[in-house]
């Protein structure tokens, strides 16, 4: 990042800082929730600037726990998520994958070869890595759901659902 990108943001962020108020204790919140047998919802969605979870599907502030990454895929998102149920309680899992997604594109031999000439040496220290190609948003997220479920306790004691945004039309619509 440039200095005068992260100066432009540092100067954004003191504004913000005059307006904020403190959301208070997290433990609090989350104890609350517990004791009113409240359960916590997770969404996983692409990193995209353009598809703001928090927006396209209307969230309210602190309704949900939101993790980002490219191409909103699962694999990516497991440690996350089993930190969030031991600290919340998670009972819904929600997984969004979009259309003109950047990792709809290419696929996996594409991002193997773009990252090799960008990175030279990290694909072939990482034989294992898969990027996450979207081949079909509608099919990636059922394979993503899929794939919750098959860890223990995921499927049996949260629902895991998977939708597809439109990114044309603004809908959302439950895949699975």
């Amino acid at each position: 990042m440039s200095n005068s990108k992260l100066a432009y943001i540092l100067t954004r962020n003191a504004t913000y800082a005059q307006k904020h108020t403190s959301p208070g204790s997290l433990l609090a919140r989350i104890n609350a929730r517990k004791s009113a047998g409240i359960q916590g919802t997770v969404i996983i969605s692409c990193s995209d600037p353009r598809i703001p979870p928090e927006t396209f599907l209307a969230l309210e502030k602190g309704e949900a726990a939101i993790i980002r990454n490219a191409g909103g895929r699962t694999r990516d998102a497991v440690r996350s998520l089993v930190a969030l149920d031991a600290v919340g309680n998670l009972g819904t899992i929600i997984v969004v994958h979009h259309t003109d997604c950047g990792m709809s594109h290419t696929d996996e031999a594409g991002f193997r070869a773009k990252t090799e000439a960008r990175h030279p040496g990290i694909a072939a220290s990482e034989p294992g890595l898969v990027f996450g190609a979207i081949r079909d948003p509608e099919e990636t997220v059922v394979e993503d759901v899929e794939f919750l479920k098959s860890f223990p306790g995921f499927g049996e004691q949260m629902d895991v659902v998977g939708l597809v945004l439109d990114t044309h039309t603004g809908l959302v619509k439950q895949v699975v």
